[in-house]
C-alpha cells in the first residue's frame, strides 16, 4: 500500500525530485563556474563547457550523453558537457547521487548544490570560496530581486 502523503510529492522524470535545483540555480552555478557568457562550448585543460565539468564528475554522474549517443564513444563526454542543456542533465544526475545539506542549515537548496558542484560530493562540507563564491552570491542576490 502506498502512503497517501507519497502521492502528493512532485515527480521527476528518471529520478528523484531535486527541490530548489531550478533554472535560476543552474544559471547561477553556471555564472560562477565560467561566467556563462556566450555559452562556453569548449574544453579548457580537463574541464568542459559552461559549468566547467571534469570527466571524473561526468563519470560520477553516470556518464550522461546527448540523445542517440553512447558513453563509450570517443568525445561523448565533451559533446555533452559543452552543451548547456546536456550539461544541466549531468549536474542533475550528480545532485541526485550526492544531494545533501552541505552547509548544515537544515535545508537542501541551491547553496548546497553549488557546494556539491565546486567541492565534489565527498567534500561538499567545505565552504564556497574566492571568485566562485563571489559570483555565485551576486547571481543569487540578483535572482532573488527578480522574484
Amino acid at each position: 500500500m502506498i502512503p497517501i502523503w507519497w502521492l502528493a510529492l512532485p515527480l521527476a522524470v528518471g529520478g528523484i525530485f531535486l527541490s530548489n535545483l531550478n533554472s535560476s540555480c543552474l544559471r547561477c552555478i553556471c555564472e560562477a563556474s565560467t561566467g556563462c557568457a556566450g555559452q562556453v562550448t569548449e574544453c579548457r585543460q580537463t574541464y568542459c563547457g559552461p559549468f566547467s565539468i571534469s570527466r571524473a564528475y561526468w563519470m560520477d554522474a553516470g556518464q550522461v550523453v546527448r540523445p542517440d549517443d553512447t558513453p563509450t564513444r570517443w568525445g561523448a563526454f565533451e559533446d555533452c558537457a559543452n552543451v548547456y542543456e546536456c550539461a544541466t542533465d549531468i549536474i542533475n544526475k550528480y545532485m541526485e547521487k550526492y544531494g545533501t545539506d552541505c552547509n548544515n542549515d537544515g535545508v537542501v537548496d541551491c547553496v548546497d548544490y553549488a557546494m556539491l558542484h565546486i567541492n565534489g560530493g565527498p567534500l561538499c562540507l567545505q565552504p564556497l570560496r574566492g571568485a566562485f563564491a563571489n559570483s555565485f552570491s551576486k547571481c543569487m542576490r540578483n535572482a532573488a530581486r527578480k522574484l
